[in-house]
């Protein structure tokens, strides 16, 4: 399921550091991403991610 509309990944903090996302980045377990959203509920977002 893809991210709600209008919502966007602003970094991804990998092993204590922020990286700023790029198409060809693959998540790894135990990234931390923070994201911003205009529209999106926190239920949304948790289910995009299951």
């Amino acid at each position: 399921m893809p991210l709600p509309d209008g919502t966007v990944i602003a970094t991804i903090i990998r092993d204590g550091r922020p990286t700023v996302p790029t198409p060809a980045f693959t998540l790894r377990a135990g990234d931390e991403l923070l994201l911003v959203s205009h529209t999106a509920t926190e239920q949304e977002i948790h289910a995009a991610f299951q």
